[in-house]
C-alpha cells in the first residue's frame, strides 16, 4: 500500500498496478516505437506485475518486513501466467526489484526468475533482447504510477529504448503535480492526453474499515493545453 504523502489516505497496490497499465497502454507514437512483443500481453504484464500483493494490502511501500515483502514477491515468481509474454515482463520486474538489496534469500528467488524466464522465451517468438527493452518502459510506468501513489511533487528521469531497431537510448523526465497532473517529456504516448480516475482509502481504519475516494490523474505533455501551470 502507498500512504499518501500529502494527505491521510492510502492507494492499494492493485490500484498502483491498474494506472501502470494504463499508462502502458498508451505507450507509442512515431519518435516512441511500440515494444516488438504482443502488446495486450506486454500491457497485462506491466499491469500485473505486482500481482501477489491481492486487492486489498496493507504492506506499506518502504516499511514492510523483509520476510512478509518477500513472500508477496514469492507469490508473483510461483504465478504462471498463461501467456509467455505477459509472465516474462512480470518475471522482469520481479528480478529487477529482488536486485536492488542482495540477500541470501533474495538471491534464491532471482534463480526462480530467472529459470522461468529461460523456459518460457521457448514459448516465445520474440528474443530476450526484445524484452530486456520492453523492461525499461515497464520501469517507467511503474515508476509514473509509484509516484502518483506517495502524492509526493516530483520529478524523476529515466531511460528507455524509443527505436526498436537502435541501441540510442533516450531520457524521459515526468513530474508529479499536487494537482494530479503528471507531465511527461519527451511524449512517448499515442494520444494527446491520458486521464483517468483512481481509488484510494480514508487511513483511519484500514484495512478493516475501507471508506473509499476517487482521486482523479491527468497525464499531459509540456505546453498541452490542459496544462494550467
Amino acid at each position: 500500500m502507498f500512504k499518501s504523502r500529502l494527505r491521510d489516505i492510502i492507494f492499494p497496490q492493485y490500484e498502483h498496478g491498474r494506472l501502470a497499465g494504463t499508462v502502458a497502454r498508451a505507450w507509442g507514437n512515431e519518435a516512441f516505437e511500440r515494444p516488438a512483443l504482443d502488446f495486450d500481453a506486454f500491457v497485462a504484464g506491466v499491469t500485473l506485475h505486482d500481482w501477489g500483493y491481492g486487492t486489498i494490502d496493507n504492506l506499506p511501500i518502504g516499511a514492510a518486513p523483509e520476510k512478509e515483502w518477500l513472500e508477496v514477491i514469492r507469490k508473483n515468481v510461483e504465478k504462471r501466467y498463461d501467456h509467455p509474454t505477459t509472465d516474462i515482463i512480470v518475471k522482469l520486474h520481479l528480478r529487477r526489484l529482488l536486485s536492488m538489496f542482495p540477500s541470501a534469500a533474495r538471491e534464491a528467488l532471482i534463480a526462480q526468475v530467472d529459470e522461468r524466464i529461460d523456459g518460457r522465451l521457448l514459448e516465445s517468438e520474440a528474443p530476450f533482447e526484445k524484452y530486456r527493452r520492453a523492461d525499461k518502459i515497464t520501469r517507467l510506468c511503474d515508476m509514473i504510477s509509484f509516484a502518483f501513489c506517495f502524492e509526493s511533487p516530483s520529478q524523476l528521469t529515466y531511460e528507455v529504448f524509443p527505436q526498436q531497431g537502435s541501441d540510442q537510448m533516450t531520457d524521459i523526465t515526468f513530474e508529479i503535480r499536487p494537482s494530479g497532473e503528471i507531465i511527461v517529456t519527451p511524449w512517448p504516448f499515442s494520444v494527446p492526453i491520458i486521464s483517468g480516475v483512481t481509488y484510494a482509502f480514508e487511513a483511519q481504519g484500514y484495512p478493516d474499515t475501507l471508506n473509499p475516494l476517487v482521486v482523479p490523474f491527468k497525464i499531459i505533455q509540456i505546453g498541452s493545453i490542459f496544462n494550467t501551470s
